[in-house]
C-alpha cells in the first residue's frame, strides 16, 4: 500500500467537523493516518473579498503536519467541491497564487478530486476558477508521477430536475445534463487525469446519498491500490465507471 498520510480538503459550505466519519472510513480502508484541513465556511467567504492566498496557506499547514507526524515524504490530498481547486492551487508550479508561489507537487503523490467544479463557460462570472485554470492547468504534474484522479458523482439529471439544472447553469451553458445535483460530470471531470464518474452519488448529504456517506461508496472511487494490502499494479475498482485517462471535460 501507499502508507501515505491523507489530508482531506473541504467545500465552502462544509465545517471540518462534517468529514470526521470520511476521515474514519479513509482510516479503515487505507490504514493511513487522516488529516482535516481546519478550512470553515467563514474562510471561504473571506477568501472571496481578501483572496484565497490563506485557503491555500492552510492547506500546506495540514500537508506539513501529516508528513511530520508519519515520517512519509508524500500525502494524499482528497479535496471536495470547491476544496479541490484550493489543492490544485497548493500542488501549484512557478506562477505564484496570493503573493505566494506554492510547491506542493513535490509533497503530494495523488490528488483524488469529488464533485469539484474544474471547468466552466462562463469564465468572467466565474473568474477564481478561471484564475485556477489558467495557471495550473489540467493535470499540470501528471507526467512527473503525481496521480490525479477526479471523481463525479452522477444522479440527478437536470434534463428532468429543474432545480439540478439550475444549478448545473452555474457552472455549463446547458444544464439538461447528468451530475451530482450541483456540479454537472463534464465539470467535475479534470482534463489530463483518471476520470471516474460514480452512479447514485449526490454532492451533499442534503441532496442525498453523497461521496462520503458509507464505506462502500467510499470504496467506489477510492484508488484500490492505496487500500490495505493492496497492490501496486491493481487498477481502479471496477464499481465505479471509468471514462478514460486524459478526458476532455
Amino acid at each position: 500500500m501507499s502508507g501515505a498520510p491523507i489530508v482531506i480538503v473541504g467545500g465552502a459550505t462544509w465545517w471540518p467537523g462534517s468529514y470526521r466519519n470520511l476521515a474514519s472510513m479513509l482510516h479503515e480502508i487505507s490504514g493511513s493516518e487522516v488529516r482535516i484541513a481546519p478550512l470553515t465556511p467563514l474562510d471561504w467567504a473571506l477568501g472571496y473579498f481578501r483572496g484565497f492566498g490563506q485557503l491555500v496557506f492552510e492547506v500546506a499547514s495540514a500537508v506539513d503536519r501529516a508528513l511530520l507526524e508519519s515520517e512519509a515524504k508524500k500525502a494524499v490530498l482528497v479535496g471536495h467541491s470547491a476544496g479541490g481547486l484550493a489543492c490544485r492551487v497548493y500542488i501549484g508550479g512557478d506562477p505564484p497564487y496570493g503573493g505566494r508561489r506554492y510547491s506542493g507537487h513535490r509533497r503530494v503523490e495523488a490528488l483524488i478530486t469529488l464533485g469539484t467544479p474544474h471547468t466552466v463557460a462562463n469564465k468572467q462570472r466565474l473568474a477564481p476558477i478561471t484564475r485556477v485554470n489558467e495557471l495550473f492547468p489540467g493535470a499540470l504534474h501528471a507526467e512527473a508521477g503525481l496521480r490525479y484522479v477526479s471523481v463525479a458523482g452522477s444522479d440527478a439529471d437536470g434534463a428532468s430536475s429543474p432545480r439540478a439544472r439550475k444549478r448545473y447553469e452555474r457552472l455549463v451553458v446547458d444544464g439538461r445534463v447528468a451530475g451530482d445535483g450541483v456540479v454537472p460530470v463534464d465539470a467535475a471531470l479534470l482534463p489530463g487525469s483518471e476520470s471516474l464518474v460514480v452512479d447514485g452519488i449526490h454532492h451533499n448529504s442534503r441532496l442525498g446519498r453523497w461521496y462520503g456517506s458509507d464505506r462502500e461508496t467510499v470504496e467506489r472511487w477510492w484508488p484500490q491500490e492505496l487500500g490495505v494490502g493492496g497492490s501496486l499494479a491493481e487498477g481502479l475498482r471496477s464499481s465505479a465507471r471509468p471514462t478514460g485517462k486524459g478526458t476532455d471535460a
